[in-house]
């Protein structure tokens, strides 16, 4: 059938991995989804495509699949494939400096022009997050054309019908063009058969006119669930690219020959992402009233309409959902200053692979409940931030700020045995904790990740089922039985040194579940808070009311070894107090990262619970090569238990270690009570 002028039809893939991921993860997606997806594309020579390959996932390709990137380079080549840039490690650009961002992005493209032979003008929006002051720095850093989704457009107030054109927005003098992804398609493809995808194109078309963009994630034709069977084994993609050859009024056509038809005009595009995004970024509650305002409204009003007037969360709000990622993104920030001033190439690259967007937030992948992932950037910025205050001879860095923008200001030390994060007006807690061992790879232990309530935890089910292939939007099974009973949220922050005291009749199990009745020092009310730095450590007193009771506090971070101390006073009576202790060795189940109470010659594995009473205990992981070493002033009680997550992922619900928890503590016998503990960090052959 012909239809006129044929329609222009552009894809864009994506394929990204991020930093951190295992091995045998970036192997198993190469072969079920990069490369056939790279030789279904080389079997049909009329079909034309845009490609992103995020910089993490490049690398690994550059030094394991040499030939894949040949192929690349023989597409580009042949004007069948055109290579995008964006930031250097997949960033979410705005919450960036914009000097950063422009860096970054040139020093991408220069790369990718190494390969493909052009200077990519195009730029993949990692999760397609933007805000209006991108406009001008991406337009400085060389790119002409951004690719968003069509919701960015329809809230700019562009109507559905003019969607098939790219459409221009400035800032500050600079302007760039918005390439629009349909979200009809993404949804389609490749989970409806190949004729419902090009009746809809036939549609669009007929409706809309000259071209229709597609840009979504390559891993949809071969990583999520079942769709390597169904891209390859059954022929879906196959039949999709026969069926666009043989159309006769579709002509498929590179992204920059999108963008080169000419505007519909100046829009100014507000912060948004795609759709989804809106829900993801809000709080549990608010996730579920937002959730249900989309429901009314979709009664009485088109999807795309709804989308604009319920627009939902902004992706920064991940800061405030999670404390860790803000405070991830605080120190990143922070360690800007001296990596630029030493600028040295190999720094800078390890502090842009500590941007690397999935381990700072949460959709249906697991992101930042994967630990993994967090440790990596962990590692990455630590190993910038060595690099650069060596070569600056700047050890110790002591700065005082409010580095994840609480409210509340922050003592960060990093000397060259490690790096430490404590909270002067949180309790004299320590959130960061990295061991820092000469030139060998840092080893992060104080990453652990704290449980909320996320607004999906109302949909697990107690039963575990199959994972069906299909959108990652839709139902998702649960992985193992019972999860529905393992969901706890903490009421307090999970790191080191927390004050905790509760009643005398709570015992192992309150504690584990976090039970109302349990008091902590992490409310920002404490006073007298003095930070001064003698006798070879940084040292930070404080004092903060108990009722009718007190808790005055000591910590000294020390400036020449790993070492860190918390002293407690307690003006308390008739309750049990102690200090909560919580690290993280990536697993509860292996034997090789166990815990070891006294000097027995018993192990317990991470993933264990129990009691004992001791002074001295370790945590200690093998594969690392880590070891914690606690040391009390008394004979305390000592609660054991794992910090498990129950979270979304691809592929379903999940649980996952977050870390171990110890509580030591005692009975207050009388009104003045104390307790001092020492923790000191080192790798195994340490004394």
């Amino acid at each position: 059938m012909t239809v006129g002028v044929p329609l222009k039809f552009a894809l864009c893939i994506h394929d990204h991995q991020p930093v951190g991921n295992f091995g045998f993860v970036l192997e198993s997606a190469f072969s079920n989804c990069y490369l056939p997806m790279i030789e279904e594309l080389e079997r049909h020579p009329g079909i034309r495509i845009g490609l992103h390959i995020s910089g993490p996932l490049l690398e690994w390709m550059e030094a394991e699949k040499r030939e894949f990137i040949c192929r690349i380079a023989d597409l580009c080549a042949a004007g069948r494939m055109e290579l995008l840039t964006s930031g250097r490690y997949e960033s979410i650009l705005p919450v960036l400096p914009a000097h950063d961002i422009i860096a970054q992005v040139r020093e991408f493209s220069e790369h990718i022009q190494q390969i493909s032979g052009t200077s990519p003008k195009g730029l993949w929006l990692t999760e397609r997050v933007w805000e209006p002051q991108l406009a001008s720095t991406l337009s400085l850093a060389g790119v002409d054309y951004v690719v968003v989704d069509d919701v960015h457009l329809l809230r700019a107030g562009v109507p559905c019908s003019e969607l098939n054109m790219p459409w221009t927005t400035g800032d500050s003098g600079k302007t760039i063009k918005l390439l629009a992804s349909s979200r009809r398609l993404r949804y389609m493809i490749p989970f409806s058969p190949v004729q419902d995808v090009m009746d809809s194109l036939m549609q669009m078309h007929q409706g809309a006119g000259g071209m229709v963009f597609y840009g979504d994630d390559g891993e949809k034709f071969g990583v999520w669930p079942g769709t390597a069977d169904l891209c390859y084994r059954d022929g879906w993609l196959s039949q999709f690219f026969s069926a666009l050859e043989s159309a006769d009024w579709i002509e498929t056509v590179l992204p920059s020959e999108a963008a080169a038809i000419p505007s519909g005009g100046g829009v100014y595009v507000p912060a948004a992402s795609y759709a989804e995004m809106g829900e993801w970024t809000l709080k549990a509650d608010a996730a579920l009233e937002y959730r249900r305002a989309r429901e009314l409204l979709s009664e009485q009003l088109p999807g795309e309409i709804v989308d604009v007037l319920v627009p939902g969360g902004f992706w920064r709000n991940f800061q405030s959902i999670y404390p860790e990622s803000a405070e991830l993104l605080g120190r990143m920030i922070s360690a800007m200053d001296p990596i630029r001033r030493a600028d040295l190439p190999e720094a800078l690259q390890h502090l842009w692979r500590s941007q690397c967007n999935c381990a700072y937030w949460h959709g249906v992948f697991g992101g930042i409940y994967l630990p993994h992932l967090r440790e990596a950037l962990w590692k990455e910025l630590s190993m910038a931030e060595r690099l650069s205050l060596q070569f600056l001879d700047e050890y110790p860095r002591i700065c005082r700020e409010d580095i994840d923008s609480d409210g509340c200001g922050e003592l960060l030390v990093v000397t060259p045995s490690m790096s430490v994060l404590a909270h002067p007006e949180r309790g004299l807690t320590v959130t960061e904790l990295t061991l820092v061992p000469g030139q060998d790879d840092p080893i992060p232990v104080g990453h652990v990740l704290s449980r909320i309530p996320e607004s999906y935890h109302a949909e697990i089910e107690d039963t575990s089922t199959e994972c069906a292939p299909g959108n990652i939007h839709g139902a998702l099974p649960a992985k193992e039985e019972g999860l529905a009973q393992k969901l706890i949220a903490d009421r307090w922050r999970r790191c080191i040194f927390t004050d905790l005291h509760m009643p005398l009749s709570f015992g192992l199990r309150e504690w584990v579940l976090s039970a109302d009745g349990i008091e902590h020092s992490q409310t920002p009310v404490w006073k007298d808070v003095s930070v001064t730095g003698r006798s070879g450590a940084m040292i930070i007193e404080g004092s903060f009311g108990i009722g009718d009771g007190s808790l005055s506090k000591r910590l000294e971070i020390g400036l020449a070894g790993a070492k860190l101390k918390a002293s407690s006073n307690y003006v308390i009576q008739g309750v049990r107090f102690g200090m909560e202790i919580c690290v993280n060795m990536m697993t509860g189940a292996s034997p090789d990262r166990y815990l070891r109470i006294g000097g027995s010659e018993d192990i317990h594995k991470l993933g264990d619970s129990g009691e004992a009473v001791c002074s001295s205990l370790e945590v200690t992981d093998l594969y690392r090569g880590v070891r914690v070493l606690i040391k009390a002033d008394q004979e305390v009680d000592l609660w054991f238990a794992p910090i498990e997550s129950v979270n979304r992922s691809e592929s379903g619900f999940e649980r996952v270690h977050q870390g171990i928890a110890l509580y030591l503590s005692r009975e207050a016998v009388g009104s003045m009570n104390s307790l001092e503990l020492e923790l000191t960090i080192g790798g195994l052959d340490d004394g």
